[in-house]
């Protein structure tokens, strides 16, 4: 009586080790939780203000969205991100991870992911039974796409309806495409007459000097790009549970399909979470201030944690937005095979038992298993501690700054350490005997 198609999924990892870490925390296991991905700074005061006054909301809103905030989102984004979007094409849902959802039960086709995706897509995928392909990606380029690797599963695919799935800054590897590389790669799905779903959820939460936005996939392919943002990781603001999705302009047809799934499946978002929506995305000063403190302690936490794993001979991606790194233990494959850990799921689970150290294991990112891949999340500190003593105190960000407002993670990337140093310890005792 049940659809076979959802008796195969499992819990999010994400979600799943969150919990799992959470309670072993409540029993008094001192865990480092580099496993799950939630913004540890504050919600702006400003949006929890508006979340209060707008309380006594409680009529149903339209499904597809307040028009002001329609409104406001439109004009941020071609503000902050270069992007012409028009109200019309901007929706709202609760959530991206729902408009993802929505969407790829809408279009059809075969949905290509590359390797080092968030875990969300292929089950997504799954559940209404249909097909995705995953691409091959590299260390060496940050595991981003190849737009090679694109053109050559298109040019042997030619007879397929085919949806790219790309996700930058990306999770899980804090790489975002440049926007030559997102000008390359489009120049394929425009060749080949592609739909892109572009997760853009972690925009303004980059790692560069002359940027503030990371550069947006429609700039270059506005006829079949959707877009999808939110409220969770810029905003500090995952619980308020509101996402937006842009439809390609040449694609306005499709609001009416979404119309109808919208009202027939959720309904609206929330009343009093669309007005502090329409505040967020009105960007004042305050709140801009709020983003950009959060983003400058972020980069410097991940400089350090690229830093402290590449000196220990552990591979890392380079941290260029969001709040992860995809950390691998190749370099230690022969010695891991000896202890009998040659899964990146046996590897996390022997980490977490005795290290202590909570990492996603990259079998759930479309790595292979035997592919010692882990995402690290960056985020097991109290947020608004190190904001306020960046923001309003004016502390340097230093080691000393970590040492002090993020000391777990100190803590985990020294286990981490001590765990590739005892390996090399062993190894070394193996070949003196």
């Amino acid at each position: 009586m049940i659809n076979p198609h959802i008796l195969t999924l499992k819990p999010s990892a994400t979600l799943k080790i969150n919990q799992y870490v959470q309670r072993l925390k409540s029993e008094g296991e001192d865990i480092i939780h580099f496993g799950f991905g939630q913004s540890p700074f504050p919600v702006p005061e400003r949006l929890v203000s508006e979340v209060k006054g707008n309380a006594h909301c409680s009529s149903y809103l339209p499904s597809l969205g307040l028009r002001e905030l329609r409104e406001e989102i439109a004009h941020f984004l071609e503000k902050h991100q270069q992007m012409k979007v028009h109200p019309e094409q901007v929706l709202i849902g609760p959530g991206s991870k729902e408009l993802l959802f929505q969407t790829i039960l809408l279009l059809e086709g075969s949905f290509l992911i590359p390797k080092g995706s968030w875990v969300s897509y292929g089950p997504q995928i799954q559940a209404v039974n249909k097909d995705f392909v995953v691409l091959e990606t590299e260390f060496s380029n940050n595991f981003k796409l190849n737009p090679e690797v694109l053109e050559d599963y298109c040019t042997a695919h030619a007879d397929e309806s085919k949806i790219l799935i790309l996700n930058t800054p990306n999770n899980p590897s804090g790489a975002v495409y440049s926007g030559e590389e997102l000008q390359e790669l489009a120049k394929v799905c425009k060749k080949h007459d592609l739909y892109v779903i572009s997760d853009e959820i972690y925009s303004q939460i980059l790692f560069s000097d002359n940027q503030t936005s990371a550069p947006s996939m429609s700039v270059f392919y506005p006829e079949k790009t959707f877009v999808f943002g939110g409220l969770s990781k810029v905003f500090a603001a995952g619980g308020y549970r509101l996402g937006f999705m842009i439809l390609p302009l040449t694609q306005l047809k499709l609001q009416a399909a979404f119309h109808s799934l919208f009202s027939e499946t959720f309904s609206a978002v929330a009343s009093p979470i669309q007005h502090a929506a329409i505040v967020a995305y009105s960007y004042e000063e305050s709140i801009q201030k709020h983003v950009t403190g959060s983003v400058a302690v972020l980069n410097h936490l991940a400089q350090y944690v690229y830093d402290e794993l590449t000196a220990a001979e552990i591979d890392c991606t380079v941290p260029q937005g969001g709040f992860y790194v995809t950390v691998g233990f190749n370099n230690f494959k022969e010695k891991l095979e000896d202890k009998k850990l040659e899964t990146s799921q046996a590897l996390a689970t022997y980490l977490l038992q005795e290290y202590k150290v909570a990492l996603l294991p990259g079998i759930d990112f479309y790595f292979g298993p035997d592919e010692l891949f882990f995402r690290l999340a960056y985020v097991d500190f109290d947020g608004e501690k190190a904001l306020n003593a960046y923001s309003t105190k004016k502390e340097p960000l230093d080691n000393s700054f970590i040492e002090m407002y993020a000391p777990n993670i100190v803590k985990g990337i020294q286990r981490l350490k001590g765990f590739t140093k005892n390996l090399k310890e062993q190894k070394l005792v193996h070949d003196q005997l």
